[in-house]
This record gives C-alpha cells, structure tokens and sequence, in this order.
C-alpha cells in the first residue's frame, strides 16, 4: 500500500510542477494573475476537503497549526510560481527539493536517529546546488529568479516540518479538517493580495481549468504527504517522495520543456539527485 500512495503523490507532485511551469511562462503576466490561479486552487482544496471533514472533528491545536501551514502553502506556490516565471524549471526544481534538508533534518527532534553519512550527504547537495546555478562561464542566473528560489526552498521546507510536528501528535487523525483550514487560509491569502477588480483581469477561462487539474494535485499530494509523514521516518520519506518528484520532473522539463541543461548544470543536477538518494537511503 505504501509505495502506491508514494507513487500517487510523486506523480501529483510532476503533473502539477508541469502546469506550473506552463502557465507562470505563458500565461500568466502579472503578479495579480499568479495570485488568483492559487485561489482557484485553493478553493478546489477547500471543497475536497471539506466533504472529508463531514462527520469528523476539528481541535483548537489543529486549527491554528492549519492557520500557519495555509500560510506558508501560499508562500510557497506564489514563490514557486515566480521562480519559475524569471528561470528554468530545472534549476528550480533542485533547489526547492532540497527543501527536503529542512524536515529531514527536524527529525532528531522526534526521536529519529540521524547519521554522519547523511550530513555529509546534505553538504554536498548544497555543493551541487552552488555548481548548477551557472549558466556558463560568462553569466549566471538571474537574481530575482534566485531569490524566489530561495524563498520557495524555505517555505517549502517548513511546510514538511508542520505536516511532521501535526502527525506526530495526539490530533493526527484530523488530517482533513487541518488542511480544510489551511487552504481556507491559502484562499484569503491570495485573495487578499490581487489588486483592483477583478474583472480586469483578463483570467481565460482555460487557466481555470489548468488551476482546477493543479488544485486536485494539490488535494492529492497534502492529504498523501501528510499521512505518510506520520507513517515513515522524516529521513526516508521528504527525501523518497521529494527526490522522486524531482527526477521526473527534470525528464519532463527537458523532453516536454526543451529545457536542456548545460554540461555544469547537468553535473549540478546530477550530483544533486546522488546526495538525495544518499540521504534517503543511507543509514
């Protein structure tokens, strides 16, 4: 039962980093676009999550914990989305997997062992994410798309670390009413930050359906993520299911994206993929 919900969450994790990169180089122009494709997302959330919370219970600790992870979901999609805006999907994709340090190494804080051999691992995943931010010899990526980048490897990663602090918890049964109220959150938030009216946006009606597909992916990899963080060891799953969604999205940007990696950022990207298998794997 394991590896098939690892499987739908890394294949809901491609699909919808895929739209993503779609729609941020495409179709959305503005920042105020950016922002209303995540409330649509969002809503698809909230009613998916909503009909699960029929009948079920809701904590004041599993309330506000929502609240906090609502938040930094936003963040992370609005960061996400910007990076890939200003730079390769890649690239981008290394960094903000290598999120997967910030959980795995919170892990000690739940009684989970961590090993020499991982930490050597993570240092040189840093080594490789430094190596594959060239361009060339004569240019480097852009710093609006690093920051962002940046931004969504934080938010990104803390989001892990409160899907671990909420399942490890006596309220881990209430995953759907904490993710109901997280995404109620992630609406206001994104809501809250599109400027004038709306109705001058100039949303087409088949980025709808786009931000529809990604809301049922977001659906699907919260409620997976969620659970299986609290049914596997911080060590193996973030690395597992992160680095498995990065692999294939790295086939997708170059076979679907045409974005070819330079021989630098391939030996980055490369590189990168070994130390998070190592991470994953090494005891």
């Amino acid at each position: 039962m394991l590896p098939f919900l690892l499987t739908l969450s890394v294949l809901s994790s491609v699909t919808q980093n895929c739209l993503f990169n779609k729609v941020s180089k495409k179709e959305l122009s503005t920042q105020n676009h950016i922002y209303y494709f995540n409330t649509y997302i969002s809503l698809v959330c909230i009613l998916l999550f909503g009909i699960m919370l029929l009948g079920g219970s809701l904590s004041l600790f599993t309330a506000l914990l929502g609240i906090l992870f609502g938040v930094l979901t936003a963040l992370r999609n609005v960061y996400f989305m910007q990076s890939l805006k200003n730079g390769p999907l890649n690239i981008t994709l290394l960094i903000t997997t290598s999120s997967t340090i910030i959980p795995t190494l919170s892990g000690v804080f739940f009684g989970e062992e961590f090993s020499l051999v991982k930490l050597i691992a993570v240092i040189f995943l840093i080594g490789f994410i430094y190596i594959s931010l060239e361009k060339d010899n004569q240019s480097k990526i852009n710093k609006k798309w690093f920051l962002f980048a940046v931004l969504a490897f934080l938010s990104q990663g803390f989001v892990g670390v409160l899907q671990k602090v909420h399942q490890s918890s006596q309220y881990k049964e209430e995953a759907s009413g904490f993710l109901f109220v997280a995404f109620i959150l992630a609406y206001i938030y994104n809501r809250f930050n599109v400027k004038g009216n709306v109705k001058d946006l100039q949303f087409p009606k088949k980025l709808i359906f786009f931000a529809s597909i990604c809301g049922l992916c977001t659906f699907s990899m919260n409620y997976l993520n969620l659970k299986l963080s609290g049914m596997l060891p911080s060590q193996l799953f973030f690395p597992l299911v992160n680095g498995g969604a990065m692999v294939l999205s790295q086939i997708m940007s170059a076979v679907i994206f045409k974005e070819i990696p330079t021989k630098k950022q391939l030996v980055g990207l490369v590189g990168g993929i070994c130390s998070l298998i190592v991470i994953c794997v090494a005891k």
